[in-house]
């Protein structure tokens, strides 16, 4: 058998993933031969990968959102002047503390085939990074997959720009498969559709209410979640082996908010989600 680890999106939601990590890597001693991932995960999934599942847990639960955005202090109006709201700097910076040539080589010797997806906006089509490129353009595919449309710039890789690799694979299964993996534990932020009410939140409608952000991000979020619902379907359909690992109820923090006490909380929620699904 072997063992694919799929990591989807969902910004500061993706610490439920963590937890679920925690459970199958120390708790049940799974080791991944395959590790995909995207959006969120995609960061998440470099770690998994070299086994290091405590750091992983320290750094979803200390980080903070100005560690990984900065917003434009002219809020909506930086889609216009820059054609993106939000700066990434600070977490390509976080990307450069975590992910070190020794965890590269850490991931090549355990035998690990890492994939990272992200999307080309020119061809539309899925690209993925992998343990075999460079350090430096691993890098750029980890950040390009966490950059969402509109949200934060697009990220040049050679001739091309890319962006979310949820954009198109918000659960990059098949990905996991066509690596080899025979076995999927699948890792999705997203609640199955009968556990997801409605939101309470009114959409801000007047000026000066950031309303494009709080719209893209909520209308990003419906199109992910349905893509994860799709996906699954789909592989259960034609027979993969899969465990899936869903939150019981929708998870409620903004995505683009990260605060350790809540997230510390999401990786409670992941880990007891886990044990009580694969005990």
């Amino acid at each position: 058998m072997t063992n694919g680890f799929v990591l989807g999106g969902g910004g500061s939601l993706g610490a439920f993933s963590v937890g679920v990590l925690r459970w199958l890597v120390v708790d049940k001693g799974i080791r991944p031969d395959v590790v995909t991932g995207t959006s969120t995960g995609a960061l998440a999934a470099v770690l998994a990968a070299t086994g290091e599942a405590g750091l992983l847990s320290d750094l979803y639960t200390n980080v903070q959102t100005r560690d990984v955005l900065h917003r434009s202090l002219v809020g909506d109006a930086g889609l216009i002047l820059h054609g993106y709201v939000n700066s990434v700097e600070p977490l390509r910076e976080l990307i450069d503390t975590y992910f070190t040539p020794r965890r590269l080589q850490k991931i090549r010797d355990r035998g690990v085939q890492l994939r990272i997806a992200s999307t080309n906006m020119q061809t539309g089509a899925v690209e993925y990074g992998t343990q075999a490129d460079s350090l430096e353009r691993l890098k750029t595919f980890v950040l390009a997959s966490a950059c969402q449309p509109a949200l934060m710039p697009t990220i040049q890789i050679g001739a091309h720009d890319y962006l979310d690799g949820g954009i198109m694979q918000m659960l990059p299964v098949q990905a996991a498969l066509d690596a080899g993996a025979t076995k999927i534990y699948a890792c999705a932020a997203f609640a199955a559709p009968g556990a997801r009410p409605p939101i309470t939140r009114r959409f801000p409608n007047e000026p000066g209410t950031d309303v494009l952000n709080f719209t893209l991000r909520r209308a990003i979020l419906l199109m992910a979640t349905q893509q994860v619902d799709d996906t699954l379907a789909l592989m259960q359909e034609r027979g993969v082996d899969l465990t899936a690992f869903r939150p019981a109820s929708s998870l409620a923090p903004d995505p683009l908010e990260f605060d350790p006490a809540q997230m510390a909380a999401m990786v409670d929620q992941g880990y007891l989600r886990a044990k009580s699904i694969l005990p």
